[in-house]
């Protein structure tokens, strides 16, 4: 038994392979990037709304833009479970429209969720907020979503 090599169909199924996995990707890519801005807004307490609206999600490059502003607290969150924060809805839908903004033609970039505020490092540390109060996300946010991410990698 003989086969013919025919080289323009094996270049078409090649393309065509190629364009699936593609938009396979790019379907992923979307995934990735909305669930974990999901997880590091549900995990970010929220006193003023400034670090949950500070979550920029963006392709190519990282944001480098400040943070947003800061508004004044209308409540004791400290005692509020997370989530429950009268100023989160506000700030939570300024972070998940950055998502709107990404561009995904280009499947095999790099990805960010960047967070300006300047308060962050002390919220990701688990050290804010400061005495009196207690933290409220003592395991932080980005750790605890980037192990759930490279798990999640293989489902989506």
């Amino acid at each position: 038994m003989s086969v013919v090599a025919n080289p323009l169909e094996f270049n078409k199924r090649l393309d065509q392979s190629y364009d699936r996995f593609e938009k396979k990707w790019t379907t992923r890519m979307q995934r990735l990037m909305k669930a974990a801005m999901i997880r590091l807004i549900r995990r970010t307490p929220v006193h003023t709304g400034q670090a949950v609206r500070s979550y920029v999600a963006s392709s190519g490059s990282p944001y480098s833009g400040g943070a947003a502003g800061r508004p004044k607290p209308v409540e004791p969150t400290n005692k509020l479970p997370i989530g429950a924060e009268s100023l989160r809805g506000g700030a939570q839908a300024q972070a998940m429209g950055t998502l709107a903004a990404v561009d995904y033609s280009k499947p095999f970039q790099d990805y960010f969720i960047t967070n300006s505020a300047p308060h962050i490092g002390g919220l990701e540390a688990g050290e804010l907020p400061g005495t009196p109060f207690t933290p409220r996300s003592p395991q932080g946010m980005f750790a605890v979503t980037l192990q759930e991410l490279v798990a999640m990698i293989e489902t989506i």
